[in-house]
């Protein structure tokens, strides 16, 4: 039952699935968020002797012609042109060790979408997961959980909220609304009956001038305290929530909605969310020691590439031999003040109403213990994580 993805020994590396074609003209006619599992799945049946270690949602930038490059590791979105974002499903993977010639699992998910009021305060991201929870006590999960994530998703007036639209137009001089909903993944048919369980969230916030890395050793500290005992973790989620004058960041941490303006900046703090789950006839792992290790793509002229950057990566987890929890793909605001300083561990970021923005994606791996840097004559140091590119340089 527990995540099997954190054999160790093995490298980890990811696959994107992405809408093909994108139309810019009519956004509802691309293919849905179903449909890039429904293509995960299929190439997950034609794999063998893998395990599942993630599941997540990362944006990508829909370039001329309606095609997503998925080799880019750097976007720029304009201010008073239009940008398109692709929504892709990005799963993380790595080899069992072993030679059975097994299919590699299959995949569904569920959509947690708060109930929105227009007239009064909408329900909150916690009241919306604990009314899953209470539909959960009449049916069991479809499997085991995979990943559990939070993600933003545009209000479109009163034409309801669509989930599973994987194309969205963003103006950096437009107002626009939000909506956070949460997605959970499960692998079907990963116990001989299907799991009875609750899942649930607990969010670190980050003290000022606090990196992510110091923010990963105070979740550790929280465990290392059996706060969680008789739970297994199943992931962790950099969340960017927008800040407000005069609310405690514990409340705003939680509500559904929020709205980005069009001519003033949007400030927003980066929390850290602990998802974990706990089933029903099993009995939990041990506390986890939880570590981290960022991955950033090396600039020299040019950005290097996803491949380039993946392959680090799969060599950097067999290398360590690591146990892995799980690993994210975080949208990083590139050359802004707080970057400017911390680079990929901010914590704070902000929207500009008056400038284009330029984006990299970091990746976060969560380790379960401590771990040793390979050797230089191993495995080389990436250079120097570049704070602050010219604009010119990123398409």
């Amino acid at each position: 039952m527990w995540n099997e993805g954190s054999t160790i020994g093995t490298a980890a590396f990811f696959a994107d699935f992405v809408p093909t074609d994108v139309t810019k003209f009519s956004l509802t006619n691309n293919e849905t968020f179903k449909d890039q599992v429904t293509k995960a799945n299929v190439w997950l049946s034609e794999q063998r002797d893998i395990l599942l270690v993630a599941c997540e949602t990362v944006e990508f930038k829909v370039r001329s012609g309606g095609y997503v490059d998925l080799q880019r590791t750097t976007y720029k979105e304009s201010r008073s042109e239009r940008t398109y974002i692709a929504y892709g499903l990005r799963l993380w993977v790595r080899s069992s060790g072993k030679q059975e010639g097994k299919p590699g699992p299959q995949l569904c998910y569920y959509n947690i979408i708060p109930s929105i009021s227009y007239s009064s305060e909408s329900e909150d991201q916690l009241s919306a997961m604990n009314r899953f929870n209470a539909t959960c006590q009449q049916k069991p999960f479809p499997g085991r959980v995979v990943s559990i994530e939070t993600l933003k998703s545009k209000l479109h007036g009163g034409s309801g909220i669509d989930a599973d639209r994987t194309v969205s137009r963003e103006r950096g001089e437009e107002k626009t609304r939000y909506i956070m909903i949460m997605r959970i993944y499960f692998e079907k048919g990963a116990t001989e009956l299907p799991p009875r369980g609750t899942v649930g969230f607990k969010d670190f916030i980050p003290q000022h001038g606090q990196t992510h890395t110091e923010a990963v050793g105070q979740v550790s500290f929280w465990l290392q305290q059996g706060s969680l005992r008789g739970y297994q973790v199943t992931n962790i989620q950099t969340v960017p929530v927008k800040e407000k004058s005069g609310e405690a960041t514990s409340n705003l941490s939680i509500r559904s909605t929020y709205t980005e303006h069009s001519n003033s900046n949007t400030y927003y703090i980066k929390i850290l969310r602990i998802y974990y789950v706990k089933y029903e006839g099993f009995a939990p792992p041990p506390d986890a020691y939880l570590t981290s290790k960022a991955f950033y793509p090396t600039y020299s002229e040019v950005y290097e590439t996803a491949s380039s950057m993946r392959s680090r990566i799969g060599a950097w987890v067999a290398t360590t031999g690591v146990k892995l929890i799980s690993i994210e793909t975080v949208p990083t605001r590139v050359g802004h003040s707080e970057e400017r300083r911390l680079g990929y561990e901010a914590m704070r970021t902000h929207n500009h109403s008056d400038r284009c923005e330029t984006w990299e994606y970091i990746v976060w791996v969560y380790i379960d213990g401590e771990y040793a840097e390979p050797p230089a004559n191993v495995i080389r140091p990436p250079p120097r994580h570049v704070k602050e590119v010219d604009d010119c340089a990123i398409l």
